[in-house]
Order: C-alpha cells, then sequence, then structure tokens
C-alpha cells in the first residue's frame, strides 16, 4: 500500500510532466501558427509578401556588407554579424524553399529559374560554411564576405526582377494572401 506521501509525488510528478509537455509545445509549435496567422493579417491589410522579402535582402545585403568591410581585427564583430547573416538568411531561405519556389515552379510555370534559385541557395550556404571557417581575422576574410555578398545581391536581383513579378501575376489575391501566412510561418520555425 503507498502512502500519501508517494501518492504525493506521483501527482506532483505528473503535473510537473504534464506542464512541461505544455511548456514544450507552446514554445515550439505554437509561434510558427501565430506567424502564420500574423502573416494572413498583413496579407488582409494590404502588405506585400514581395516587399517583405526584398526587405528581407534589404537586412541581409547590409550586413554583408559590414561583414566585407570590417577590420581584420573585429574578429568579434564578424563573429557577430556571421552570425546574424546566417539566422536571417536560413528564415529567408526556408521560407523562399518551402512556399515561395515551389509555387513559382507550379503556379508560374518557372521550372529552369526555380533550379537556378535553388542552386544559388546552396552556394550560398556553401560560402557561409566557409566564412564560419576561417579564422575571423584572416586577411581573405572580407574578400569572401564581398564574394557572398555579391552571389547574394545577384539572386535577390533575379529575384525580384524576374520571378517574383512572375509570381505575382500567377497568384490570384486569395493565394497571395495564403502565401503571405505560409512564409511567416516557415520563417518562425528558425527565427
Amino acid at each position: 500500500m503507498r502512502s500519501s506521501g508517494q501518492r504525493f509525488n506521483m501527482r506532483g510528478l505528473a503535473a510537473f510532466a504534464g506542464g512541461a509537455a505544455a511548456a514544450f509545445f507552446a514554445s515550439r509549435m505554437l509561434p510558427p501558427f501565430l506567424a502564420q496567422a500574423a502573416g494572413n493579417a498583413r496579407a488582409a491589410a494590404g502588405r506585400d509578401p514581395f516587399d517583405m522579402l526584398a526587405q528581407d535582402h534589404r537586412i541581409i545585403l547590409s550586413l554583408l556588407e559590414a561583414m566585407e568591410h570590417s577590420p581584420e581585427n573585429a574578429t568579434f564583430t564578424r563573429t557577430q554579424k556571421l552570425l546574424q547573416v546566417k539566422r536571417r538568411l536560413s528564415a529567408h531561405a526556408l521560407a523562399e524553399e518551402d512556399v515561395i519556389y515551389p509555387m513559382l515552379h507550379d503556379a508560374a510555370g518557372a521550372v529552369t529559374d526555380v533550379r537556378h534559385l535553388y542552386a544559388d541557395h546552396a552556394e550560398i550556404k556553401m560560402h557561409l560554411h566557409a566564412l564560419e571557417m576561417m579564422p575571423k581575422n584572416d586577411p581573405s576574410w572580407g574578400r569572401r564576405a564581398g564574394e557572398l555578398r555579391a552571389l547574394v545581391e545577384s539572386h535577390a536581383r533575379q529575384e525580384e526582377e524576374i520571378d517574383f513579378p512572375k509570381l505575382r501575376a500567377a497568384l490570384s489575391e486569395r493565394e497571395t494572401r495564403r502565401m503571405t501566412g505560409n512564409m511567416q510561418r516557415e520563417k518562425a520555425l528558425l527565427l
């Protein structure tokens, strides 16, 4: 027969486990759903998803430019900027790869463009990895950051001038609103 102390401990343990499970669910599962709802609200308010992606490009390019022109002895700053770029690029790329590019492929029929855009993302990731592995005071670090900036700049220009207009023309207003919510959901998985 269990004593009342053991029952209390078992109840406490069960309550703790239930609370931990609820906290885990809330911290991992809720943000994407809330972000999707916020994205849907932005779309309903007339916020253009393609402008949001272009704004991401501007922020990322600004961080890359700061990396490129940082002094060799600014190892902490270089590390900090690289982490910011990786985080922003990862969220942005996830939204594009999981939402935008499939829609560009299916709705706009831009099969060749989509393959090129995915390949650009792979090359960008390789540049990021190389920068991460290099000593931050390496004399060629700034040059490598500049190569990454040029690649991202070219990629962003392709999207903003060619691919986003194709997709915008192919989507209905309803599909564009849904795309905005889905984009925000994907970004929330990493941010």
